[in-house]
């Protein structure tokens, strides 16, 4: 349900809207990024390696899933692998040498390539054991536990990305000039205790209008320190003004 844009000209809660100012949206704080990781394959949790609330880098493990058969077939694919090249090697020195046709040493390069291929898949078999996480963020959500049996496309862990915050509200569409595309504009959080500010930039001024006749409009904010929680009330400030 798209937020409600108030043009306020009075005293706000935290102090006069400054001289000269111009639309004043309220909106909410929504995460920056949000996903959900899935289990890839279906099989068994053997160990959870995070916890909700942790802060996790890009590539991090988040939990493993049985996979004793598949590091099996890959030691297998890997000393066949072996055998392939050392037989590859020999017939390019027989072919060489004259000893064998070229058809001989085809079929031996052609056999170490499906070798190959066949460690390969057998790796990526075993990699999708390993439960990684695909961007830096906070996990919010742990849905699974260690012995647990999961599905493929079953969802394991949510996580947010809080580096920044999106501010999304919706504007009357004769106000829209002054949030254009691109424009760094001054984004407030109030709070029972007081209030933060910020600088933000818009980034989407939305092509269409919904039911309301309102646009919607959304301010990206740096938040480093993960400060600004995603749910918080936030008013954005555009001056007048090119």
């Amino acid at each position: 349900m798209p937020f409600r844009c108030l043009l306020l000209f009075s005293v706000l809660i935290l102090g006069a809207v400054p001289a000269g100012a111009g639309a004043l949206l309220e909106g909410r704080v929504l995460p920056y990024r949000q996903v959900e990781v899935s289990a890839p394959v279906s099989s068994r949790i053997t160990e959870m390696r995070v916890k909700e609330g942790e802060v996790v880098k890009a590539g991090q493990p988040l939990a493993l899933l049985y996979g004793k058969l598949e590091e099996l077939e890959m030691q297998r694919a890997k000393a066949l692998l072996e055998r392939r090249e050392f037989e590859a090697k020999g017939a390019r020195r027989l072919y060489d040498n004259k000893v064998i046709p070229e058809a001989r040493a085809l079929e031996s390069r052609i056999d170490l390539e499906l070798a190959r291929l066949q460690y390969e898949t057998a790796a990526e078999q075993v990699r999708l054991r390993t439960i990684v996480a695909p961007m830096d963020g906070v996990v919010v959500t742990r849905y699974r536990e260690e012995g647990e049996a999961v599905s493929g496309g079953q969802p394991m862990f949510r996580l947010m990305d809080l580096s920044q915050v999106v501010v999304q509200c919706a504007a009357s569409p004769d106000s829209l000039a002054e949030f254009a595309l691109g424009r760094k504009v001054p984004v407030r959080f109030p709070d029972p205790g007081g209030s933060a500010s910020a600088e933000g930039e818009v980034v989407l001024v939305d092509p269409c209008t919904d039911a309301a006749g309102k646009v919607r409009v959304k301010v990206v904010v740096a938040n480093p320190e993960r400060r600004i929680r995603a749910g918080l009330r936030a008013q954005v400030l555009a001056p007048e003004g090119p």
